[in-house]
Protein backbone atom coordinates (compact mmCIF):
# COMPACT_ATOMS: atom_id res chain seq x y z
CA UNK A 1 0.00 0.00 0.00
CA UNK A 2 0.99 3.71 -0.97
CA UNK A 3 1.65 6.31 1.89
CA UNK A 4 -0.72 9.21 0.95
CA UNK A 5 2.81 11.27 1.59
CA UNK A 6 3.83 9.12 -1.67
CA UNK A 7 0.68 9.89 -3.45
CA UNK A 8 0.82 13.43 -2.95
CA UNK A 9 4.78 13.29 -4.42
CA UNK A 10 3.01 10.98 -7.49
CA UNK A 11 0.31 13.65 -8.34
CA UNK A 12 2.23 16.54 -7.74
CA UNK A 13 4.51 15.01 -10.54
CA UNK A 14 1.73 14.31 -12.61
CA UNK A 15 0.55 17.77 -12.37
CA UNK A 16 3.89 19.23 -13.19
CA UNK A 17 4.64 17.22 -16.13
CA UNK A 18 0.91 18.44 -17.68
CA UNK A 19 1.71 22.09 -17.20
CA UNK A 20 4.91 21.44 -19.24
CA UNK A 21 3.02 19.92 -22.11
CA UNK A 22 0.60 22.96 -21.83
CA UNK A 23 3.31 25.24 -21.73
CA UNK A 24 4.98 23.70 -24.64
CA UNK A 25 1.95 23.86 -27.16
CA UNK A 26 2.08 27.30 -28.28
CA UNK A 27 5.97 27.13 -28.78
CA UNK A 28 5.20 23.93 -30.92
CA UNK A 29 2.21 25.56 -32.87
CA UNK A 30 4.61 28.85 -33.53
CA UNK A 31 7.17 26.64 -35.19
CA UNK A 32 4.87 24.66 -37.25
CA UNK A 33 6.15 25.37 -41.01
CA UNK A 34 3.26 26.76 -43.77
CA UNK A 35 4.22 25.43 -47.06
CA UNK A 36 2.69 27.70 -50.13
CA UNK A 37 1.98 27.52 -53.44
CA UNK A 38 2.08 30.30 -55.92
CA UNK A 39 -1.44 30.97 -55.77
CA UNK A 40 -1.50 31.17 -52.08
CA UNK A 41 1.73 33.19 -51.75
CA UNK A 42 -0.20 35.56 -53.87
CA UNK A 43 -3.71 35.70 -52.35
CA UNK A 44 -1.85 36.74 -49.48
CA UNK A 45 0.20 39.62 -50.80
CA UNK A 46 -3.28 40.51 -52.34
CA UNK A 47 -5.01 40.80 -48.86
CA UNK A 48 -1.70 41.47 -46.54
CA UNK A 49 0.88 43.23 -47.86
CA UNK A 50 1.90 46.61 -47.37
CA UNK A 51 1.66 47.28 -51.02
CA UNK A 52 -1.80 46.34 -51.62
CA UNK A 53 -2.75 48.23 -48.01
CA UNK A 54 -1.41 51.32 -49.52
CA UNK A 55 -3.34 50.97 -52.57
CA UNK A 56 -6.28 50.38 -51.36
CA UNK A 57 -6.04 53.27 -49.28
CA UNK A 58 -5.46 55.71 -52.50
CA UNK A 59 -8.26 53.91 -53.82
CA UNK A 60 -10.20 54.88 -50.85
CA UNK A 61 -9.25 58.07 -50.51
CA UNK A 62 -10.55 58.56 -54.07
CA UNK A 63 -13.32 57.47 -53.60
CA UNK A 64 -14.01 59.36 -50.51
CA UNK A 65 -13.51 62.25 -52.12
CA UNK A 66 -15.70 61.79 -55.06
CA UNK A 67 -18.69 61.19 -52.51
CA UNK A 68 -17.36 64.20 -50.80
CA UNK A 69 -18.15 65.83 -54.05
CA UNK A 70 -21.32 64.37 -54.72
CA UNK A 71 -22.42 65.69 -51.35
CA UNK A 72 -21.36 69.19 -52.30
CA UNK A 73 -24.18 68.95 -54.53
CA UNK A 74 -26.94 68.31 -51.69
CA UNK A 75 -27.96 70.73 -49.07
CA UNK A 76 -26.01 71.32 -46.18
CA UNK A 77 -26.50 73.86 -42.54
CA UNK A 78 -23.90 75.26 -40.62
CA UNK A 79 -24.90 77.52 -37.36
CA UNK A 80 -22.71 80.71 -37.21
CA UNK A 81 -22.13 82.49 -33.92
CA UNK A 82 -20.60 85.58 -35.92
CA UNK A 83 -20.55 87.78 -32.81
CA UNK A 84 -19.47 85.82 -29.97
CA UNK A 85 -19.62 88.28 -28.58
CA UNK A 86 -18.50 91.45 -30.10
CA UNK A 87 -17.26 94.64 -28.23
CA UNK A 88 -17.01 97.45 -30.48
CA UNK A 89 -16.09 100.99 -29.65
CA UNK A 90 -16.13 104.05 -31.74
CA UNK A 91 -17.22 107.91 -31.72
CA UNK A 92 -20.12 109.37 -33.42
CA UNK A 93 -19.52 112.58 -35.12
CA UNK A 94 -22.33 115.11 -33.95
CA UNK A 95 -23.25 118.41 -35.30
CA UNK A 96 -24.00 121.26 -33.22
CA UNK A 97 -25.91 124.64 -33.19
CA UNK A 98 -23.06 126.78 -34.17
CA UNK A 99 -22.53 124.55 -36.83
CA UNK A 100 -19.63 122.34 -35.51
CA UNK A 101 -19.50 119.36 -35.12
CA UNK A 102 -18.99 117.38 -31.63
CA UNK A 103 -17.28 113.50 -30.98
CA UNK A 104 -19.45 111.15 -28.98
CA UNK A 105 -18.08 108.20 -27.80
CA UNK A 106 -20.13 104.81 -28.80
CA UNK A 107 -19.50 102.08 -26.96
CA UNK A 108 -21.72 98.79 -28.05
CA UNK A 109 -22.02 94.67 -26.98
CA UNK A 110 -23.40 92.17 -29.59
CA UNK A 111 -23.73 88.90 -30.02
CA UNK A 112 -25.43 87.32 -33.01
CA UNK A 113 -26.04 83.50 -34.12
CA UNK A 114 -26.93 82.41 -37.63
CA UNK A 115 -28.54 79.33 -38.81
CA UNK A 116 -27.93 78.51 -42.68
CA UNK A 117 -29.78 75.99 -44.60
CA UNK A 118 -28.38 76.11 -47.56
CA UNK A 119 -28.86 74.64 -51.33
CA UNK A 120 -25.78 74.36 -53.85
CA UNK A 121 -27.31 74.73 -57.49
CA UNK A 122 -24.61 72.48 -59.57
CA UNK A 123 -25.03 74.16 -62.89
CA UNK A 124 -24.85 77.91 -62.01
CA UNK A 125 -22.36 77.04 -59.15
CA UNK A 126 -24.55 79.48 -57.30
CA UNK A 127 -26.49 79.09 -53.81
CA UNK A 128 -29.97 79.10 -52.18
CA UNK A 129 -30.01 79.51 -48.37
CA UNK A 130 -32.62 79.90 -45.93
CA UNK A 131 -31.00 82.26 -43.24
CA UNK A 132 -32.36 82.87 -39.30
CA UNK A 133 -30.70 84.64 -36.87
CA UNK A 134 -31.25 86.06 -33.67
CA UNK A 135 -28.81 89.12 -32.44
CA UNK A 136 -28.81 90.94 -28.83
CA UNK A 137 -27.44 94.11 -28.90
CA UNK A 138 -26.39 96.26 -26.44
CA UNK A 139 -25.21 99.54 -25.59
CA UNK A 140 -22.95 100.96 -22.98
CA UNK A 141 -23.39 104.19 -21.14
CA UNK A 142 -26.69 105.59 -19.67
CA UNK A 143 -29.49 107.23 -21.78
CA UNK A 144 -32.87 108.71 -21.93
CA UNK A 145 -35.43 106.90 -24.26
CA UNK A 146 -38.29 109.09 -25.33
CA UNK A 147 -41.62 106.92 -26.35
CA UNK A 148 -45.08 108.31 -27.35
CA UNK A 149 -48.36 107.15 -26.73
CA UNK A 150 -51.81 107.95 -26.90
CA UNK A 151 -54.55 108.82 -24.13
CA UNK A 152 -58.32 108.12 -25.42
CA UNK A 153 -60.04 110.21 -22.51
CA UNK A 154 -58.05 113.39 -23.12
CA UNK A 155 -57.52 112.22 -27.07
CA UNK A 156 -54.10 113.41 -26.75
CA UNK A 157 -50.58 112.38 -26.90
CA UNK A 158 -48.32 111.45 -23.89
CA UNK A 159 -44.65 111.38 -23.43
CA UNK A 160 -42.74 109.55 -21.88
CA UNK A 161 -39.30 110.04 -21.02
CA UNK A 162 -36.82 107.16 -19.17
CA UNK A 163 -33.42 106.92 -18.11
CA UNK A 164 -31.69 103.72 -19.22
CA UNK A 165 -28.29 102.57 -18.03
CA UNK A 166 -26.58 99.90 -20.59
CA UNK A 167 -29.77 99.62 -23.09
CA UNK A 168 -30.09 96.46 -24.84
CA UNK A 169 -33.08 95.36 -27.39
CA UNK A 170 -33.21 91.70 -29.48
CA UNK A 171 -33.60 91.68 -33.68
CA UNK A 172 -34.73 88.34 -34.90
CA UNK A 173 -34.18 87.89 -38.71
CA UNK A 174 -35.81 85.39 -41.24
CA UNK A 175 -34.95 85.49 -45.09
CA UNK A 176 -34.20 83.53 -48.18
CA UNK A 177 -30.65 84.77 -49.73
CA UNK A 178 -28.91 83.07 -53.33
CA UNK A 179 -25.80 83.87 -54.10
CA UNK A 180 -24.33 84.06 -57.45
CA UNK A 181 -20.77 83.79 -58.70
CA UNK A 182 -20.48 85.90 -62.50
CA UNK A 183 -17.77 85.99 -64.64
CA UNK A 184 -15.79 82.92 -63.54
CA UNK A 185 -15.62 79.17 -63.80
CA UNK A 186 -18.23 76.84 -61.99
CA UNK A 187 -15.72 75.39 -59.45
CA UNK A 188 -18.57 73.22 -58.16
CA UNK A 189 -18.83 71.27 -61.09
CA UNK A 190 -15.38 71.38 -62.41
CA UNK A 191 -14.51 69.84 -58.34
CA UNK A 192 -16.89 67.02 -59.31
CA UNK A 193 -14.81 66.05 -62.73
CA UNK A 194 -11.70 66.64 -60.64
CA UNK A 195 -12.77 63.60 -58.21
CA UNK A 196 -14.38 61.18 -60.89
CA UNK A 197 -11.06 61.48 -62.89
CA UNK A 198 -9.24 61.10 -60.28
CA UNK A 199 -11.14 57.86 -58.82
CA UNK A 200 -11.10 56.42 -62.86
CA UNK A 201 -7.26 57.28 -63.03
CA UNK A 202 -6.66 55.50 -59.14
CA UNK A 203 -8.75 52.34 -59.83
CA UNK A 204 -6.68 52.19 -63.54
CA UNK A 205 -3.53 52.25 -60.96
CA UNK A 206 -4.69 50.02 -58.33
CA UNK A 207 -5.47 47.59 -61.32
CA UNK A 208 -1.60 47.70 -63.07
CA UNK A 209 -0.48 47.78 -59.47
CA UNK A 210 -2.21 44.35 -58.45
CA UNK A 211 -0.85 43.26 -61.67
CA UNK A 212 2.77 44.49 -60.66
CA UNK A 213 2.47 42.47 -57.01
CA UNK A 214 1.71 39.52 -58.48
CA UNK A 215 5.20 40.15 -60.80
CA UNK A 216 6.99 40.66 -57.59
CA UNK A 217 5.34 37.87 -55.75
CA UNK A 218 6.01 35.19 -58.59
CA UNK A 219 9.74 36.55 -59.03
CA UNK A 220 10.27 36.40 -55.38
CA UNK A 221 8.41 32.56 -55.48
CA UNK A 222 10.60 30.71 -57.77
CA UNK A 223 13.89 32.48 -56.17
CA UNK A 224 12.70 30.97 -53.00
CA UNK A 225 12.19 27.59 -54.86
CA UNK A 226 15.22 28.61 -56.51
CA UNK A 227 17.34 28.73 -53.34
CA UNK A 228 15.94 25.91 -52.15
CA UNK A 229 16.62 23.61 -55.08
CA UNK A 230 19.98 25.19 -54.62
CA UNK A 231 20.04 24.03 -51.22
CA UNK A 232 19.43 20.24 -52.50
CA UNK A 233 22.11 20.41 -54.99
CA UNK A 234 24.68 21.65 -53.21
CA UNK A 235 23.61 18.78 -50.90
CA UNK A 236 24.00 16.25 -53.50
CA UNK A 237 27.35 17.67 -54.56
CA UNK A 238 28.74 17.57 -51.01
CA UNK A 239 27.11 13.73 -50.61
CA UNK A 240 28.69 13.15 -54.22
CA UNK A 241 32.21 15.09 -52.64
CA UNK A 242 31.87 12.57 -49.56
CA UNK A 243 31.56 9.48 -51.68
CA UNK A 244 34.29 10.28 -53.93
CA UNK A 245 36.47 11.28 -50.88
CA UNK A 246 36.14 8.17 -49.14
CA UNK A 247 36.82 6.52 -52.14
CA UNK A 248 40.20 7.77 -52.39
CA UNK A 249 40.86 7.09 -48.86
CA UNK A 250 40.35 3.30 -49.22
CA UNK A 251 42.64 3.78 -52.66
CA UNK A 252 45.23 5.40 -50.80
CA UNK A 253 45.38 2.96 -48.02
CA UNK A 254 45.26 0.24 -50.86
CA UNK A 255 48.34 1.33 -52.53
CA UNK A 256 46.29 2.54 -55.61
CA UNK A 257 46.78 6.26 -56.20
CA UNK A 258 48.96 8.59 -54.41
CA UNK A 259 47.84 10.41 -51.45
CA UNK A 260 48.11 13.67 -53.09
CA UNK A 261 44.63 12.36 -55.20
CA UNK A 262 42.78 12.17 -51.93
CA UNK A 263 44.25 15.39 -50.05
CA UNK A 264 42.62 16.88 -53.20
CA UNK A 265 39.65 15.28 -52.76
CA UNK A 266 39.21 16.37 -49.12
CA UNK A 267 39.59 20.02 -50.20
CA UNK A 268 36.66 19.40 -52.79
CA UNK A 269 34.64 18.17 -49.98
CA UNK A 270 34.95 20.92 -47.56
CA UNK A 271 34.13 23.62 -50.45
CA UNK A 272 31.28 21.69 -51.29
CA UNK A 273 30.39 21.56 -47.60
CA UNK A 274 31.56 25.69 -47.59
CA UNK A 275 29.20 26.05 -50.38
CA UNK A 276 26.14 24.75 -48.84
CA UNK A 277 26.69 26.85 -45.11
CA UNK A 278 26.42 29.43 -48.10
CA UNK A 279 23.25 28.35 -49.89
CA UNK A 280 20.91 27.80 -46.21
CA UNK A 281 22.11 31.21 -45.00
CA UNK A 282 20.91 32.59 -48.42
CA UNK A 283 17.86 30.77 -48.48
CA UNK A 284 16.96 31.70 -44.89
CA UNK A 285 17.48 35.54 -46.38
CA UNK A 286 15.29 35.18 -48.99
CA UNK A 287 12.63 33.45 -46.88
CA UNK A 288 12.79 36.67 -44.65
CA UNK A 289 12.48 39.20 -47.51
CA UNK A 290 9.20 37.25 -49.35
CA UNK A 291 7.50 36.92 -46.03
CA UNK A 292 8.13 40.54 -45.65
CA UNK A 293 6.73 41.07 -49.48
CA UNK A 294 3.91 39.02 -48.96
CA UNK A 295 3.29 40.04 -45.51
CA UNK A 296 3.06 37.10 -42.80
CA UNK A 297 5.15 37.26 -39.52
CA UNK A 298 8.40 36.88 -40.25
CA UNK A 299 8.84 34.90 -37.44
CA UNK A 300 6.54 32.42 -39.10
CA UNK A 301 8.43 29.41 -40.97
CA UNK A 302 7.83 29.24 -44.42
CA UNK A 303 8.07 26.73 -47.42
CA UNK A 304 7.35 27.14 -50.81
CA UNK A 305 6.25 24.44 -52.94
CA UNK A 306 5.80 24.29 -56.83
CA UNK A 307 5.48 22.28 -60.20
CA UNK A 308 8.05 23.72 -62.45
CA UNK A 309 6.05 21.93 -65.35
CA UNK A 310 7.79 23.36 -68.50
CA UNK A 311 5.17 24.21 -71.50
CA UNK A 312 7.02 26.03 -73.97
CA UNK A 313 4.47 28.62 -75.89
CA UNK A 314 4.80 31.22 -78.97
CA UNK A 315 3.74 34.17 -78.58
CA UNK A 316 4.73 36.61 -82.00
CA UNK A 317 5.72 40.56 -81.05
CA UNK A 318 2.63 41.71 -83.39
CA UNK A 319 -0.08 39.55 -81.41
CA UNK A 320 1.23 40.92 -78.08
CA UNK A 321 1.42 44.54 -79.73
CA UNK A 322 -2.19 44.44 -80.54
CA UNK A 323 -3.01 42.41 -77.07
CA UNK A 324 -1.33 45.66 -75.23
CA UNK A 325 -2.85 48.56 -77.62
CA UNK A 326 -5.73 46.99 -76.77
CA UNK A 327 -5.43 46.52 -73.44
CA UNK A 328 -3.37 48.76 -71.58
CA UNK A 329 -4.87 51.33 -69.37
CA UNK A 330 -2.13 53.76 -69.49
CA UNK A 331 -3.95 55.70 -72.82
CA UNK A 332 -6.83 56.06 -70.59
CA UNK A 333 -5.07 57.27 -67.89
CA UNK A 334 -3.08 59.13 -70.37
CA UNK A 335 -6.53 61.32 -71.43
CA UNK A 336 -7.56 61.35 -68.06
CA UNK A 337 -4.36 63.41 -66.95
CA UNK A 338 -4.48 65.45 -69.72
CA UNK A 339 -8.02 66.83 -68.99
CA UNK A 340 -6.61 67.28 -65.17
CA UNK A 341 -3.77 69.87 -66.63
CA UNK A 342 -6.65 71.37 -68.25
CA UNK A 343 -8.63 71.92 -65.88
CA UNK A 344 -5.55 73.11 -63.26
CA UNK A 345 -5.13 75.98 -66.31
CA UNK A 346 -7.92 77.58 -65.95
CA UNK A 347 -8.14 77.27 -62.35
CA UNK A 348 -5.05 79.10 -61.97
CA UNK A 349 -5.56 81.34 -64.88
CA UNK A 350 -9.51 82.08 -62.69
CA UNK A 351 -7.16 82.86 -59.86
CA UNK A 352 -7.01 86.48 -60.98
CA UNK A 353 -9.97 87.04 -63.10
CA UNK A 354 -12.74 89.70 -63.82
CA UNK A 355 -15.47 88.39 -61.39
CA UNK A 356 -18.51 89.32 -59.70
CA UNK A 357 -20.94 88.25 -57.43
CA UNK A 358 -24.69 88.94 -57.20
CA UNK A 359 -26.45 88.52 -53.91
CA UNK A 360 -30.24 88.56 -53.38
CA UNK A 361 -32.39 88.44 -50.52
CA UNK A 362 -35.81 89.01 -49.41
CA UNK A 363 -37.00 87.97 -45.57
CA UNK A 364 -37.94 90.08 -42.92
CA UNK A 365 -37.29 91.06 -39.24
CA UNK A 366 -38.00 92.99 -36.40
CA UNK A 367 -35.59 95.04 -32.90
CA UNK A 368 -37.84 95.25 -29.57
CA UNK A 369 -36.16 95.59 -26.27
CA UNK A 370 -38.22 92.67 -25.41
CA UNK A 371 -37.20 89.30 -26.39
CA UNK A 372 -41.02 88.18 -26.33
CA UNK A 373 -42.06 91.16 -28.00
CA UNK A 374 -39.52 90.85 -30.95
CA UNK A 375 -41.35 87.48 -32.10
CA UNK A 376 -44.84 88.86 -31.54
CA UNK A 377 -44.72 92.37 -32.79
CA UNK A 378 -45.36 93.62 -36.57
CA UNK A 379 -41.95 92.19 -39.02
CA UNK A 380 -40.53 94.43 -41.12
CA UNK A 381 -39.79 93.95 -44.54
CA UNK A 382 -35.75 92.81 -44.80
CA UNK A 383 -34.73 93.09 -49.02
CA UNK A 384 -31.38 93.78 -50.61
CA UNK A 385 -29.95 93.07 -54.15
CA UNK A 386 -25.99 93.66 -54.00
CA UNK A 387 -23.80 93.28 -57.15
CA UNK A 388 -19.76 93.38 -55.98
CA UNK A 389 -17.36 93.12 -58.66
CA UNK A 390 -13.56 91.84 -58.36
CA UNK A 391 -10.88 93.48 -60.72
CA UNK A 392 -7.50 92.82 -60.49
CA UNK A 393 -4.80 95.41 -60.39
CA UNK A 394 -1.73 93.94 -60.38
CA UNK A 395 0.12 91.15 -58.67
CA UNK A 396 3.75 91.48 -59.78
CA UNK A 397 2.99 88.41 -62.23
CA UNK A 398 2.44 86.20 -59.71
CA UNK A 399 -0.61 84.64 -61.27
CA UNK A 400 1.22 85.02 -64.65
CA UNK A 401 3.94 82.35 -63.35
CA UNK A 402 1.57 79.99 -62.18
CA UNK A 403 -0.14 79.69 -65.23
CA UNK A 404 2.48 79.30 -67.29
CA UNK A 405 3.65 76.69 -64.53
CA UNK A 406 0.40 74.78 -65.08
CA UNK A 407 0.40 74.91 -69.00
CA UNK A 408 4.05 73.74 -68.00
CA UNK A 409 2.23 70.47 -66.97
CA UNK A 410 -0.20 70.22 -69.47
CA UNK A 411 2.20 70.19 -71.79
CA UNK A 412 4.61 67.48 -70.32
CA UNK A 413 1.34 65.36 -69.95
CA UNK A 414 0.79 65.51 -74.02
CA UNK A 415 4.30 64.66 -74.74
CA UNK A 416 4.09 61.50 -72.18
CA UNK A 417 0.54 60.85 -74.12
CA UNK A 418 2.24 60.78 -77.47
CA UNK A 419 5.41 59.03 -76.18
CA UNK A 420 3.13 55.44 -74.83
CA UNK A 421 3.11 54.10 -78.17
CA UNK A 422 7.02 54.15 -78.36
CA UNK A 423 6.99 53.61 -74.73
CA UNK A 424 4.83 50.31 -75.09
CA UNK A 425 6.13 48.75 -77.77
CA UNK A 426 9.67 48.86 -76.78
CA UNK A 427 7.84 47.06 -73.04
CA UNK A 428 6.40 44.22 -75.00
CA UNK A 429 9.50 43.28 -77.47
CA UNK A 430 12.11 43.55 -74.28
CA UNK A 431 8.98 40.52 -72.93
CA UNK A 432 8.64 38.86 -76.28
CA UNK A 433 12.74 38.74 -76.67
CA UNK A 434 13.14 37.56 -73.01
CA UNK A 435 10.39 34.75 -73.11
CA UNK A 436 11.75 33.05 -76.12
CA UNK A 437 15.58 33.83 -74.91
CA UNK A 438 14.44 31.88 -71.69
CA UNK A 439 12.83 29.20 -73.72
CA UNK A 440 15.93 28.55 -75.55
CA UNK A 441 18.07 28.28 -72.03
CA UNK A 442 15.49 26.27 -70.59
CA UNK A 443 15.73 23.56 -73.71
CA UNK A 444 19.44 23.86 -73.93
CA UNK A 445 20.29 23.38 -70.16
CA UNK A 446 17.69 20.65 -69.99
CA UNK A 447 20.14 18.58 -72.68
CA UNK A 448 23.49 19.84 -70.46
CA UNK A 449 21.78 18.55 -67.50
CA UNK A 450 20.92 14.87 -69.11
CA UNK A 451 24.22 14.92 -70.33
CA UNK A 452 26.38 16.13 -67.33
CA UNK A 453 24.23 12.96 -65.24
CA UNK A 454 25.65 10.95 -67.72
CA UNK A 455 28.85 11.79 -68.02
CA UNK A 456 29.12 11.78 -64.27
CA UNK A 457 28.35 8.47 -63.80
CA UNK A 458 30.95 7.10 -66.49
CA UNK A 459 33.52 9.28 -64.87
CA UNK A 460 32.97 7.73 -61.38
CA UNK A 461 33.11 4.57 -63.19
CA UNK A 462 36.55 4.98 -64.49
CA UNK A 463 37.50 6.52 -61.04
CA UNK A 464 36.67 3.45 -59.24
CA UNK A 465 38.35 1.64 -61.89
CA UNK A 466 41.79 4.11 -61.81
CA UNK A 467 41.09 5.08 -65.11
CA UNK A 468 41.40 8.89 -64.75
CA UNK A 469 42.53 11.21 -61.52
CA UNK A 470 40.46 12.84 -58.79
CA UNK A 471 41.00 16.02 -60.40
CA UNK A 472 39.13 14.89 -63.27
CA UNK A 473 36.25 13.33 -61.09
CA UNK A 474 35.84 17.01 -59.42
CA UNK A 475 35.70 18.78 -62.57
CA UNK A 476 33.51 16.56 -63.91
CA UNK A 477 30.91 17.14 -60.48
CA UNK A 478 31.17 20.75 -60.83
CA UNK A 479 30.23 20.26 -64.71
CA UNK A 480 27.12 18.67 -63.56
CA UNK A 481 26.34 20.69 -59.94
CA UNK A 482 26.78 23.79 -62.57
CA UNK A 483 24.21 22.22 -65.24
CA UNK A 484 21.59 21.82 -62.46
CA UNK A 485 22.25 25.30 -61.29
CA UNK A 486 21.62 26.32 -64.79
CA UNK A 487 18.85 24.19 -65.94
CA UNK A 488 16.82 25.62 -62.68
CA UNK A 489 17.73 29.23 -63.06
CA UNK A 490 16.65 29.11 -67.05
CA UNK A 491 12.99 27.16 -65.57
CA UNK A 492 12.76 30.06 -62.93
CA UNK A 493 13.51 32.51 -65.46
CA UNK A 494 10.54 31.48 -67.82
CA UNK A 495 8.16 31.09 -65.42
CA UNK A 496 9.09 35.21 -64.30
CA UNK A 497 9.41 35.91 -68.71
CA UNK A 498 5.68 34.56 -68.64
CA UNK A 499 4.25 36.38 -65.79
CA UNK A 500 6.44 39.66 -67.29
CA UNK A 501 4.70 39.33 -70.73
CA UNK A 502 0.78 38.58 -69.14
CA UNK A 503 1.04 42.32 -67.10
CA UNK A 504 2.69 43.83 -70.13
CA UNK A 505 -0.28 42.73 -72.31
CA UNK A 506 -2.91 42.03 -69.82
CA UNK A 507 -3.46 38.90 -71.97
CA UNK A 508 -3.11 35.78 -70.32
CA UNK A 509 -1.21 33.56 -73.13
CA UNK A 510 -1.24 30.38 -71.06
CA UNK A 511 -4.57 30.66 -70.99
CA UNK A 512 -5.72 32.11 -73.80
CA UNK A 513 -7.78 35.32 -72.29
CA UNK A 514 -8.18 38.25 -71.41
CA UNK A 515 -6.68 39.39 -67.98
CA UNK A 516 -9.49 41.32 -65.65
CA UNK A 517 -8.71 44.83 -65.26
CA UNK A 518 -10.85 46.51 -62.69
CA UNK A 519 -12.83 49.73 -64.62
CA UNK A 520 -11.80 49.12 -67.89
CA UNK A 521 -13.89 46.96 -70.65
CA UNK A 522 -12.41 43.55 -71.99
Amino acid sequence: MCSKKQIKSVALIILVIILLSIASVPSTIAQAVQVLTLQESINIALNKSQQIKSLKQDLNNSLMSLKAAEAGFKSNSEFVLSSFPTYYESETRIPTPDGDFSFSPQKYFIMKGELYINQPISWTDGTFSLVGSLERFQQLGTFTRTTYGFDPKTFQIDTITTVEKDPFDFSPRLSLQYRQPLFTINRLRIGYLKAKLALESTEMSYTRSELDIVYQVTSAFYQLYQGARQVEIDNESMEQSEKAYNLALKKVQAGLIPEVDAMQLEVDFERSKNTLVASEANLKRMEDAFKVLIGIDIDQEVRVTAQLDYHPIEVAFERALQEALKRRTEFQEDEINVTLAEIGVKETDANTEFRGDLYLRYGIWNRQKDFQDSFTERFDNDRQVLMQLTVPLWDWKRNRYQVEASKARLENARITSKHRIQQIKKEVRDAVLSLKEARQRVEISERSVALAEKTYKIRFLFFENGEISSQELALEQDRLTAAKTDYLAALIAYKQAVTDLTRKTLWDFEKNQPVKVLGAAD
